[in-house]
């Protein structure tokens, strides 16, 4: 995370942050770091290692510094939070607007298609505790509104944008029914330092409000700090079009950190680590220790040189040998990280794929606790990317083309239990007796694992259709109700029986 270099305590400043805000700043600095402060944490740059790995009292800076190359890091918290995020990534877009249907293939403007954009956004939940998507449209040309798709050709486009970086924000509530009014989301742009070809980074200030864009800078005069606004834009859309996606909480801006805990303790791993690497070094090498030495004609010990063409004098009472170190603490030290690494293991889905041997009960527990926590974020994403759907489906003029069952299917296969042998001799059974329909045979085979998560029910359905109608036999035509017809009838079918007789009679 950069850091920040204006006032975030001065509310007649834009870069003013919310208390609740600033309250979980170290818990997403840490988040951060563990996440994306991996290649600082494992590689020659040591800037977030000395940032967690303190120097002792007394310790010498050539001896702190080869400590800190020697710890390294193990990325758990971002491989659980990539295992989670996998759990949210089966969905299905449904009777979504066509401009949104058309764009899933780039739905951000940068060649994402939306499983890929939804996927970093499950990541940047669980690490976060939420995140946030604006929906956007770029203004046509020589003109400051935004205009229909239908009009010049534009398409609606969504962005992510992190949790730190919306700083600020105001709610009201209508029938109780929450709206932003108004959101300040803190972009950091480059910008070029006079008479030189370097860049340095600032932050601007857009602040969205129903209808208007305004972006400001923040510049420090003699008299302190003051806003100093760049642009102002109107859009067609009256409404702030920032959605807000948490962890477990639906609220704007409201949500905790999921993974906290498995953060704390990952750097807590590293430590220890280090700690432990450092007394293995220390103690793996035997200390020699001779007694009785003759000393020199000068009174001074001769130095010990060992080698295998060297000897050791010593007095007749003397004695040599190799004093290893004991380290009796090693091993106290290394239950204490197996203990570090269960309690991650708890936090992770480390169980599912068989780190450790666990009971059946244990594991259909946890198992149950995952499903619990996936599911409520499936429900947070859905009613999440429903509102995405609607704010789209208004800056292309598409609303019309959203129904009640418009919005995402998600698969939670995933998080159920598989169905046994005799669970799907019971769903056969209540089949073949009348109990259940089809489609619901299917649905329940789908969902324990036994088909595809991808398999369309419907489609199969159509498919079972045109394969009973092609195995039914064709039926003989109707003897005509005619005498008639019926003599006629009989007459041809006795003449094809006499034409096959003597063609038999020729073969």
């Amino acid at each position: 995370m950069l850091p920040i270099s204006h006032p975030i305590n001065d509310p007649s400043l834009v870069s003013y942050h919310r208390p609740e805000l600033v309250r979980i700043l170290p818990d997403l600095e840490i988040a951060y770091d563990c996440w994306a402060g991996l290649n600082g944490l494992g590689a020659e740059d040591i800037t977030l290692k000395e940032k967690y790995l303190h120097k002792e009292p007394g310790e010498p800076s050539m001896a702190y510094k080869e400590r800190l190359h020697r710890a390294t890091y193990v990325p758990i918290f971002r491989d659980a939070i990539r295992g989670y995020a996998g759990l949210l990534g089966r969905f299905e877009l449904i009777d979504v607007p066509p401009s949104m249907e058309s764009s899933q293939d780039n739905v951000d403007l940068h060649g994402s298609s939306i499983q890929s954009f939804l996927g970093r956004c499950d990541e940047k939940v669980l690490r976060d505790g939420g995140v946030y998507i604006m929906v956007d449209m770029l203004p046509s040309d020589g003109s400051e509104s935004f205009l229909d798709q239908q009009r010049d050709g534009r398409t609606p486009y969504v962005l992510q944008i992190d949790r730190a970086d919306v700083i600020n924000w105001q709610v009201e509530y209508i029938k109780g029914r929450q709206r932003v009014t108004q959101a300040t989301v803190r972009q950091y742009k480059p910008v070029r330092i006079p008479n030189s070809f370097g860049s340095k980074i600032e932050p601007v200030y857009h602040v969205l409000e129903p209808g208007l864009v305004t972006t400001y800078t923040v510049e420090k005069t003699e008299k302190g700090w003051r806003n100093k606004k760049v642009e102002q834009v109107r859009t067609s859309v009256q409404y702030v079009p920032l959605v807000w996606y948490g962890a477990n909480n639906t609220n704007f801006a409201v949500s905790d950190l999921p993974m906290q805990g498995l953060a704390s303790m990952t750097l807590q791993h590293f430590q220890m680590r280090s700690d432990l690497t450092e007394l293995l070094h220390k103690c793996a090498m035997p200390v020699p220790v001779r007694k009785g030495a003759v000393a020199g004609s000068d009174g001074q010990m001769p130095p010990l040189v060992l080698g295998p063409n060297t000897a050791v004098d010593l007095d007749t009472d003397g004695d040599f040998k190799f004093a290893e170190p004991t380290g009796q603490s090693l091993l106290q030290h290394q239950k204490e990280i197996e203990h570090i690494e269960a309690l991650m293991d708890r936090s992770s889905l480390n169980f599912l794929y068989g780190s450790s041997i666990k009971t059946a009960t244990e594991a259909s527990l946890r198992a149950s606790q995952v499903a619990a926590q996936v599911s409520g974020m499936i429900r947070t994403k859905v009613s999440a990317f429903n509102t995405i759907m609607r704010l789209w489906a208004l800056f292309a003029g598409e609303q019309s083309s959203i129904n009640p069952e418009s919005g995402l299917a998600m698969n939670d296969s995933l998080i159920n239990k598989p169905i046994d042998p005799s669970g799907m001799a019971q769903l056969v059974n209540l089949y073949r007796e009348g109990l259940l329909s089809r489609q619901t045979i299917l649905e329940e085979l789908r969902r324990g694992g036994v088909l595809d998560p991808d398999v369309r029910i419907e489609a199969e359905l159509e498919r079972i259709k045109e394969d009973e109608a092609e195995k039914q036999p064709i039926e003989p035509p109707a003897a005509p109700k005619d005498p008639i017809a019926a003599e006629q009838l009989a007459a041809q079918n006795q003449q094809k029986d006499t034409q096959g007789t003597t063609a038999d009679i020729n073969r």
